[in-house]
């Protein structure tokens, strides 16, 4: 009856207005208690659907619904919610196996369309008892197995329903098993085994968000099947652009920091010899904020500090021979760290005086416009300091030289007014 039950409301009420039949539902669970069962059994099998949603919603999985809906669970109903999290990570598995093995099945007999209402049906009766464990929420973390060979797909949703702050075991257990598994995927990942671009955005998002809100101490052990395996990629880029995204809205500073500095020596390492190799170009311009599309009117970033300026020296002094860190100090500047101005102009002369080969690499599009305009705002506010400072004047000509050796008119004339 429990199966019949879930089937009808599957086939006729939940698969309609989805958005608002899954949101609804932790509400009846507190009015209706007594049909936790059904519902707890709908949220399961909406995590299992992968289409995406057409019309208005297009784009949003089908199975963040019932996510969003067991979130809300975590408050009022932390038992049940536990229980769908590890429930559909033991279950899902099974329930794509099954329904493989149908298909292939299927196939060998001619027969190209399956009837998955049926073969779920199918699968959910073989598989009562087990359900039942799940909706009496006997299931537990020995259950699940090793998750090294769950698929990335059913693992990302599996990750979606973990808490991001969370102080259970059992989800911080979970958490980092599926951390070193995607980790694993997207260190190794070729041309010829490409996870999908949905999967792994959702599991950066998540991440991201996840290590900034977890304690300090537990960071580095969040960090470390990223950095143990590090191999300069675009999913190594994208992972720091999600890192700062995730900092621009949880504002948490001192833990973003040390995310910085736990990948600075792997980051210090592939640009040795410069951007000879593939990615290394995009992941400084995500490690140096260049990446990030900031508005045109923002000139500062809470987690840009005086106690910051620092990393930029270094960085400036470690990795200048790279265009990508002139380009994207020299966009830094005009944007979030404009308050670094006088730091930066430094900055620029350190990279330019140790690396006499910039005018005949290939720089970056913008570079010499951005160097053209910090160098003219600074020169505007400091005339008078410039020329009664010898050595500060000389640092200003070796940045200056640079560009008109690149043809800038601009730095031809700011050169002029001062000497």
């Amino acid at each position: 009856n429990l199966i019949k039950k879930i089937l009808l409301l599957n086939a006729t009420f939940i698969w309609g207005d989805y958005q608002e039949s899954f949101s609804i539902l932790p509400l009846i669970l507190n009015e209706f208690p007594y049909e936790k069962d059904n519902i707890k059994l709908i949220l399961l099998l909406g995590l299992f659907k992968k289409s995406h949603i057409g019309g208005m919603l297009s784009g949003q999985k089908f199975s963040a619904f019932a996510s969003m809906a067991i979130h809300d669970l975590w408050t009022t109903h932390f038992d049940d919610a536990q229980s769908l999290l590890l429930g559909y990570l033991v279950v899902k598995p099974r329930y794509d196996s099954f329904i493989e093995m149908a298909r292939q099945k299927s196939y060998k007999k001619g027969n190209y369309k399956c009837d998955y209402n049926k073969l779920q049906e199918s699968f959910l009766r073989k598989n009562e008892n087990l359900l039942k464990k799940i909706i009496e929420n006997k299931v537990a973390l020995n259950d699940l197995g090793s998750l090294e060979y769950i698929d990335l797909h059913t693992l990302g949703v599996g990750f979606r329903l973990i808490l991001q702050t969370t102080a259970n075991q059992d989800q911080k257990v979970i958490a980092k098993n599926i951390v070193s598994s995607f980790a694993q995927k997207l260190n190794t990942e070729s041309r010829d085994d490409k996870i999908g671009h949905t999967v792994k955005y959702d599991f950066l998002e998540k991440y991201a968000h996840f290590v900034l809100s977890s304690p300090k101490v537990e960071i580095l052990d969040l960090l470390n099947p990223f950095l143990e395996n590090f191999k300069a990629s675009r999913n190594i880029s994208e992972l720091l652009q999600q890192f700062v995204f995730a900092e621009d809205r949880l504002n948490t500073q001192d833990k973003f920091w040390f995310v910085w500095d736990s990948f600075k020596e792997k980051i210090y390492k592939s640009c040795e010899d410069g951007e000879r190799y593939s990615y290394v170009d995009e992941i400084l311009q995500s490690y140096l904020f260049a990446k990030c599309p900031w508005k045109e009117t923002t000139k500062s970033w809470h987690s840009l500090q005086d106690n910051n300026k620092q990393f930029f020296n270094e960085v400036s002094s470690k990795i200048g021979h790279c265009p990508s860190t002139l380009y994207s100090i020299s966009k830094l500047l005009n944007d979030i760290g404009s308050n670094y101005l006088d730091d930066g102009v430094i900055w620029f002369f350190n990279i330019l005086e140790n690396n006499k080969t910039f005018n005949n690499d290939r720089l970056y599009e913008n570079t010499i416009y951005y160097i053209e305009s910090l160098v003219r705002k600074y020169i505007f506010i400091n005339k008078e300091k410039i020329k009664k400072n010898k050595s500060l004047k000389n640092k200003i000509l070796v940045i200056l030289d640079f560009l008109v050796a690149e043809g800038s008119v601009v730095g031809y004339m700011l050169r002029e007014s001062i000497l």
